[in-house]
């Protein structure tokens, strides 16, 4: 399956194992001879289209795939420099856009193969909708023209999850093929036809209504009166309507077959599996006999073996499988009132040759009849059957839940989304899938301008508000009331800038308008001037910074601000957490500008999206925002939300029943209702006696009592009188099924497997959530709880408890501390072959150790210095230096010098000797993580190959990526670029050596170095020789501080030092000083222990 629009528009190829089938190589061969021919001709102005029409057949090129492809104009547009055509991929069922310079004419010798893509819709299966009718007081279900969503999703499921699908071939209607289409689940084979109409998404109609129908909307192919030619060229339209109009020649008349083989020479080929158009399902047609009016009687049988004879003539007469007809495996219905098709030579005395629709529509409507008889009631098409109860309950599905604060009606899709033209035509352009859960909630209030708070786990995407914003701000209309001056309508703060980059990006992407909104990115550093001079651009409507560049920009030209109405906190928990006093600071100047009266009627809203709710959020509801709309779909942050007290139990595993009794409250105050969470059928067995034991009203649900779920919600709903408790013990695969919302108290016997399970029991609370932050909910003093049971078995979950319980404001027992300082320990030891931590060596702490998954101690093993030649690194005193590559502005690769004995110096002599008189130039076989030459203009290099490129393209390039290990960088080559690499040069170990500049850090808490300052440096220290002083060596990385640039004046016999790389870095303004760095460092080295260094190659000044 290709491409799924809904039931009656689904895109395939087809596959077979029968040798009549067209082979693979045909395409591949056609695919090979169409680039090699567009490639060489791609300079020649001749093969391009002299103009461009809808409905044109082309071939272009598709970046995507990297390749030239056959393709349908669909439409066309202009912009700025030429035309921009949006083409139908033939072969493989992709829309794409494509610039007029890739475009050129489809050369007839590329048409002669069918189209691959064959559009597919179910056979007389049509979509239905619910009618009401408020008059009469009556709902019912009526043929609908539009497939519901839920109805397309289903279908989308459905063929997701099989692992065969089997088509019957029944009609063919202008380009489309009419189906019966038959799915394999778990060995169990469905008509997917029946499926739909059984769930009551689609209803049968016969095939005169079906006939009637698409007359209506579109002209029928007439079998009868459509002739057909021997060679026809599959360019002049879609398949299989191309066919019309055409004389037919050559028809061969025995026994009326070939009538029908002929009209489907061209229609059915092979569809070849290849790596430019992935499936994710194969459409394998099977074979079946055809039928004929009476098929009992021993003329029949005659017909039959007639036809077998006559398919082998056929099969003879055709000289290329690309033409060959029919195709094994296809049944073919044709319409009760067209002849035969072997009545154009038949026989005085023979029958026409029918097929028998009518029966099968008979059949069809014994199956409808029985479908309804087993679901009479259709407005219950779900049904609430035991059989379906125990099938939802062995599935564990969750619908996906939502908490919100205002009621929302979710948008279920990209046309029904309260979003602009251009922005949902760039949503499709950019293949966006959506909108997910989260954005079907987020996009309308944000749409309509309100303000919002949005957490999910997917938080930290900002499609959950940049269509939105895109659309309010490209309607020009509300900012009218604004002054007429220069400032942005829309600022969006990030936590770091390699955020605001990304973000900055996506606006590029997403801004295609009528109304450009000239995004622009702000990183502005620590000098005051900087600041002062800054100056947007004309036209800047929207600016994407960082908190501290913000408030840098908000203290020197607060007036560029007065235009602000839209506030959007991206990671809105990060930013409060790294510059809490920055984005106070920030709200309270937005809150400022936006009270004035001459703004009254001009929009003002914050926006605040992330991953985890904290209490800063509560704050900035109730301080800066009118109203919001709050939509949470992470549960457990939906419980923090709510107010639920968070208790951690730790116990033993064998003590889990005790503890279980002790948290058990058995005389409250008020009603309760508790659930008890446990992990198997046994387990809840276990825990309902243990319960009931202790004289409290205990139900027990699982797998197995999917049959008593009716008599458990009863007792569950029933009105409780104060002081009164009942328990419910179940397995987290109930919570589905059940829908509980109203319990007061979750108990989590056993360890909740993942988050998501974890907030889907938190969420059985949800009744009693607070609406709003720090205030109760009319719920008096009843406070929900949940209490989680910690024992051995869970350790590697403590780290992520404690964290949970540290967010929720939770009392933390002494315990749980030392058992997770404990656990801490534990993981560090476990990365005792891990690389060291990146953060820890560039400014010697890292931002949590409790997540990282690196080392973050030495380990003596593996952190002794290298050796270079004979000798370590130095591990003290003064060296001289080349970086060649420049990761960031204080981490850099490159060589130490000796001054006495450079053995690089002379390797490099004696391989440019030896390369220019080598005759042999060429590795036959290339081996990961070997050594090979490599040639750059004049210069001769040491590689080794990293990765070798799976070749999947015959037309790709056969790349390797290489490492220069005697200068660190790596690069990206072609394979005969390569050169043999003999073992003499090989003895010298890699001379690339790591270099870190220390005791300065960025500025602004930023963990990465800005570009701006990464560029500086490099084009500043590249390539050049510098004095550096050792402070530490391990491994192959050596910290150095300082590290200059001296410049020798021979007439003065003296030297001055033309620059300090950190001094350089500080006065950019995007550093600061990091006196720390040093003495972490010297800590964990003497923690180490580590035996004494070999001499080294230091020198003195």
């Amino acid at each position: 399956i290709l491409q799924i629009e809904d039931p009656s528009c689904f895109w395939v190829i087809i596959k077979g194992c029968s040798p009549l089938l067209d082979h693979e190589v045909d395409y591949q061969k056609l695919n090979s001879a169409m680039n090699d021919f567009y490639n060489s001709m791609c300079q020649d102005i001749e093969v391009r289209p002299l103009m461009l029409e809808e409905g044109q057949v082309c071939v272009v090129y598709c970046q995507e795939l990297k390749c030239w492809c056959r393709a349908i104009i669909k439409s066309i547009m202009s912009s700025a420099d030429q035309y921009l055509a949006e083409c139908f991929l033939v072969d493989f069922a992709k829309n794409i856009p494509v610039k007029s310079k890739n475009i050129r004419v489809a050369v007839e010798s590329f048409m002669k193969l069918p189209y691959r893509a064959k559009k597919f819709s179910l056979y007389c299966t049509k979509p239905v909708t619910l009618h009401i009718d408020f008059c009469e007081d009556s709902a019912e279900i009526v043929p609908a023209k539009k497939w519901d969503s839920a109805a397309i999703q289903y279908f989308q499921n459905i063929l997701k999850a099989t692992t065969l699908v089997e088509a019957k071939l029944c009609a063919v209607e202008e380009d489309t093929f009419e189906v019966y289409l038959y799915v394999t689940i778990k060995s169990e084979k469905v008509c997917v036809n029946d499926d739909l109409v059984a769930k009551n998404f689609a209803c049968y109609i016969s095939p005169t209504e079906n006939k009637s129908l698409n007359y209506l909307e579109k002209p029928r192919l007439n079998i009868k009166s459509a002739s057909f030619s021997d060679k026809l060229n599959p360019a002049l339209t879609l398949w299989p309507m191309f066919l019309r109009g055409k004389d037919v020649r050559g028809i061969d008349n025995s026994h009326g077959l070939n009538f029908l083989t002929q009209s489907f020479r061209h229609t059915w080929c092979k569809a070849v599996v290849t790596d430019l158009a992935p499936t994710s399902a194969v459409l394998v047609v099977s074979l079946y006999c055809f039928y004929f009016a009476d098929r009992d009687s021993p003329k029949d049988v005659s017909e039959k073996k007639q036809h077998h004879s006559s398919l082998k003539d056929v099969n003879k007469c055709v000289e290329s499988s690309a033409y060959w007809p029919i195709k094994r495996g296809i049944t073919i219905y044709a319409d009760p009132d067209v002849p035969a098709a072997g009545s154009l030579g038949q026989k005085p005395n023979e029958k026409p040759l029918r097929l028998v629709e009518k029966k099968e529509y008979d059949e069809k409507n014994g199956c409808v009849k029985l479908l309804q008889f087993l679901n009479p009631d259709p407005l219950r098409a779900d049904g609430n059957s035991d059989l379906q109860q125990l099938q939802k309950l062995k599935s564990g599905v969750q619908l996906p839940a939502v908490v919100l604060r205002n009621k929302i009606e979710p948008c279920l899709s990209i046309e029904l989304s309260p979003l602009s033209a251009d922005v949902k035509k760039a949503l499709q352009r950019n293949k966006f899938l959506g909108p997910n859960h989260t954005q079907s909630y987020s996009w309308p209030p944000i749409a309509r301008g309100c303000d919002a708070v949005v957490i999910s786990h997917c938080g930290n995407d900002p499609l959950l508000y940049l269509p939105p914003i895109l659309t309010i701000l490209q309607t020009g209309g509300c900012y009218k009331s604004l002054p007429s001056r220069s400032g942005p309508l829309a600022v969006i703060v990030c936590p770091g800038w390699k955020k605001a980059q990304f973000i900055c990006e996506l606006l590029g992407d997403y801004n295609v308008s009528s109304r450009p909104l000239h995004p622009v990115l702000l990183t502005i550093g620590l000098h005051k001037d900087e600041a002062k001079n800054m100056k947007l651009p004309r036209g800047c409507d929207v600016i994407v910074t960082t908190p501290h560049s913000l408030l840098r920009l908000l203290t020197y030209q607060s007036l560029l601000f007065l235009r602000l109405c839209h506030l959007v906190l991206d990671e809105v928990e990060v930013l409060f957490f790294e510059a809490k006093e920055q984005m106070f600071t920030i709200l309270d100047n937005f809150k400022k500008n936006t009270e004035v009266e001459e703004r009254e009627s001009a929009p003002h809203q914050i926006v605040a999206v992330g991953v985890h709710w904290s209490t800063h959020i509560e704050h900035l509801i109730k301080e800066f925002m009118n109203d919001p709309y709050i939509v949470i779909t992470a549960m457990e942050e939906a419980a923090l939300f709510g107010s639920v007290q968070q208790v951690v139990h730790l116990c033993l595993e064998c003590e889990k029943t005790s503890t279980l009794l002790q948290v058990l409250d058995f005389v409250p105050s008020q009603a309760q209702k508790t659930l008890i969470f446990t992990c198997s059928v046994a387990e809840t067995e276990i825990v309902s006696k243990v319960v009931e034991s202790s004289s409290i009203f205990c139900l027990k649900m699982h797998k197995e009592m999917a049959f008593s779920l009716k008599s458990v919600l009863e007792q569950w709903k029933k009105k409780l009188s104060p002081g009164s408790h009942i328990v419910l013990a179940l397995t987290d695969d109930c919570v589905p099924l059940l829908a509980i919302t109203d319990a007061t108290c979750v108990i989590h016997f056993s360890f909740p497997s993942s988050p998501k399970i974890f907030g889907g029991r938190l969420y059985c609370m949800s009744d009693h959530f607070q609406s709003l932050p720090g205030s109760p909910a009319e719920q008096g003093d009843r406070k929900t709880k949940s209490v989680l049971l910690l024992t051995e078995r869970n350790a590697g979950h403590a780290v992520g408890v404690l964290r949970y319980l540290e967010r929720a404001d939770a009392k933390v027992p002494a315990e749980l501390y030392e058992f997770t300082a404990g656990v801490l320990e534990a993981k560090e030891d476990k990365k005792a072959r891990r690389p060291l931590c990146p953060y820890l060596k560039a400014f010697g702490f890292c931002k949590d150790n409790r997540i990282c998954p690196d080392r973050h101690h030495i380990n003596p093993e593996i952190d002794m210095p290298r050796k270079l030649s004979t000798q370590t690194l130095p591990a003290f005193g003064y060296i001289k230096i080349i970086p060649f590559y420049i990761l960031n502005a204080t981490n850099y690769f490159g060589r130490i010098i000796d001054k006495h004995v450079d053995l690089y110096a002379t390797l490099n002599a004696e391989m440019n000797e030896y390369f220019k008189n080598a005759s042999e130039t060429t590795v036959e076989k290339v081996e990961k993580f070997g050594l090979y030459g490599l040639a750059e203009k004049t210069l001769f290099h040491r590689v080794q190959v990293l990765e070798v490129s799976q070749k999947e393209d015959v037309w790709a390039l056969d790349n390797v990526l290489v490492k220069f290990i005697d200068e660190g960088r790596t690069g990206l080559i072609s394979r005969d670029q390569l050169l043999p690499l003999p073992e003499s040069f090989c003895a010298l170990p890699p001379q690339a050596v790591e270099f870190i500049v220390c005791r300065v850090k960025p500025a602004d808490s930023e963990m990465e170095w800005n570009p701006k300052v990464t560029r500086y440096i490099h084009h500043k220290i590249v390539g050049k020789l510098h004095d550096a002083k050792v402070i530490l060596a391990l491994g192959n990385t050596v910290w150095i501080d300082p590290m200059v640039h001296i410049t020798n004046l021979s007439n003065l016999k003296t030297s001055v030092i033309d620059y300090n790389v950190r001094a350089e870095i500080l006065s950019m303004g995007m550093g600061i000083d990091n006196s720390e760095h040093t003495e972490q460092l010297k800590k964990l080295y003497e923690g180490a222990k580590m035996p004494a260094s070999e001499e080294s190659p230091s020198q003195t000044p």
